[in-house]
């Protein structure tokens, strides 16, 4: 079998385009699998460490190796983008050699404390929110606190009862903007996915709404 790499443009997913450009302190990107929300912060947290000076905080509940973080689709974005002889990669951060962004990487479950302690922070972008909790979050938004700082707040909705969506889904906080995004607002599905998707609801339809669509 032979696989022939495909050569495109790197671009984001022109969807979100009205989402990063709005000012807020909380952005939140949920909805179901394979809709391009990790992929699309990536590819914009990339691009702002390449212009500006931005500290990333990159967070999410369990992280007991670096590549159950973000890190490697960090990785993968930045040279997407052409951007790889601009950083320095190294084994728990990635720097921006001209601007001095940094993105370093924490798992909350273990290190909550630790991160109650870092200065700086300009972006906490917290992957996989769905398992944020209450005691999480009320030393993550007073640890975030530089002028424009901001949350980047990634997740496949689970349960109603959760409180990432009870918080900001259901009460949203003011100076939050939310955006559900689904499979069928994403240009760049493969063929093979778009299978699997079909597949998977025609055969169950309730767990196709779940995976696919973002329902909790």
């Amino acid at each position: 079998m032979t696989f022939t790499a495909k050569k495109t443009k790197a671009t984001l997913n022109p969807e979100l385009r009205g989402f990063w450009k709005q000012r807020a302190r909380n952005r939140v990107l949920y909805g179901g699998r394979s809709s391009s929300k990790s992929w699309d912060a990536a590819g914009m947290a990339a691009f702002l460490a390449s212009k500006y000076k931005v500290k990333f905080l990159c967070t999410r509940q369990f992280q007991n190796k670096i590549t159950d973080s973000v890190y490697s689709l960090l990785k993968i974005q930045i040279d997407r983008f052409g951007l790889a002889d601009e950083f320095v990669v190294l084994n728990n951060s990635i720097k921006h050699k001209v601007t001095g962004s940094e993105f370093v990487f924490y798992g909350l479950w273990r290190h909550i404390e630790e991160i109650k302690s870092l200065e700086g922070i300009d972006v906490c972008w917290i992957e996989e929110a769905h398992g944020l909790t209450l005691e999480q979050w009320d030393i993550l938004e007073p640890t975030v606190r530089a002028e424009g700082s901001q949350f980047w707040v990634i997740f496949n909705p689970k349960l109603v009862s959760d409180f990432v969506y009870k918080r900001f889904i259901v009460n949203t906080p003011p100076d939050t903007i939310k955006r559900k995004i689904n499979y069928t607002e994403n240009p760049f599905l493969s063929e093979t996915i778009k299978k699997v998707i079909q597949a998977k609801k025609e055969e169950d339809p309730d767990a196709f709404r779940h995976t696919y669509l973002g329902e909790p």
